[in-house]
């Protein structure tokens, strides 16, 4: 009968047996074949020969109407099953950019700490929005979210940007420089992560404007490679650049104005049948509110 109906539906929308046929990808026999039967079911005719297509019936109309809502129901019960099913089985997918895992590691360890039972499954983050409406994420950790009315939003943290050189980059005995400066810094070899310059119009769009990159990546550890092969300068957060010191890396802070990005945790709105969601959304709000408490992570 569900079957019957994904027929019924895509030949209104077609207005054709011929291109719903093409459509569903079944002959057109027995696309008609399950027609009649759906017809014998509700006793009475769906559709009117009109030219080389169909007219609906307004038996049909009234069907239509209640086959919409049956599939949207029957997809529903999919979603709802499937989270349902990561809820048992206690995992979470986690939607983060690389170059945040880094300042994030130890909240990650002592959410597992907290909930040992439950598995973080880390996904890599390159459209937040899309990946949890499509379901391919449960949260997600972002710095560039667009308004959604089905996704909720909240502030975690701000954190330091700074540029990172090569060991013997002609800055690389520098430890602090203005933004202003950047002005002079050789922007044929600038490499930048891609969304890095929206944020940074905040400081100077004229400055901005003038780090045109011929290289640019959503992976941090892919930009901090090309740093370390002398294929350029990048800007990024200052934690990550701290975790790979000894690696013939050099960090230059960056003051007047130094500039920060902020990350967000993103999440549905209806989210409420999975109570493993709202348990990592309080925890990563807990340890965001200590953050602002404390001025830095305890």
């Amino acid at each position: 009968m569900f079957r019957q109906l994904e027929y019924f539906i895509q030949i209104c929308k077609q207005g054709s047996y011929t291109k719903a046929a093409e459509v569903l990808m079944i002959s057109q026999p027995t696309l008609s074949q399950q027609i009649r039967f759906l017809e014998g079911e509700v006793g009475t005719p769906l559709f009117e020969r009109e030219g080389r297509g169909v007219k609906i019936t307004a038996a049909g109309e009234i069907l239509y109407e209640k086959a919409l809502f049956v599939m949207r129901l029957i997809e529903e019960s999919k979603k709802e099953t499937y989270e349902l099913r990561n809820t048992r089985t206690k995992k979470l997918l986690l939607g983060i950019p690389s170059m945040d895992f880094f300042y994030l590691i130890p909240w990650l360890l002592k959410f597992h700490e907290q909930y040992p039972d439950i598995t973080l499954k880390f996904v890599s983050a390159e459209n937040t929005s899309q990946q949890l409406l499509n379901g391919s994420i449960d949260i997600g950790i972002t710095d560039n979210h667009e308004a959604n009315k089905e996704i909720h939003m909240m502030h975690l943290y701000k954190e330091e940007q700074a540029l990172v050189v090569y060991e013997d980059h002609p800055w690389a005995d520098r430890t602090v420089i203005s933004f202003q400066e950047l002005e002079n810094l050789d922007s044929a070899l600038f490499v930048r992560e891609i969304s890095l310059i929206d944020q940074l119009h905040i400081c100077s769009d004229k400055i901005t404007k003038s780090l045109q990159s011929k290289f640019e990546s959503t992976s941090a550890e892919i930009l901090l490679f090309m740093v370390m092969h002398k294929m350029g300068a990048a800007i990024l957060p200052a934690s990550l650049i701290e975790s790979f010191f000894g690696q013939k890396l050099k960090m230059i802070r960056l003051v007047d104005p130094t500039p920060v990005r902020e990350i967000k945790l993103i999440f549905k709105k209806h989210h409420y049948n999975n109570p493993l969601v709202q348990t990592c959304i309080d925890f990563f709000l807990e340890q965001s509110k200590k953050l602002a408490d404390y001025g830095h992570y305890k």
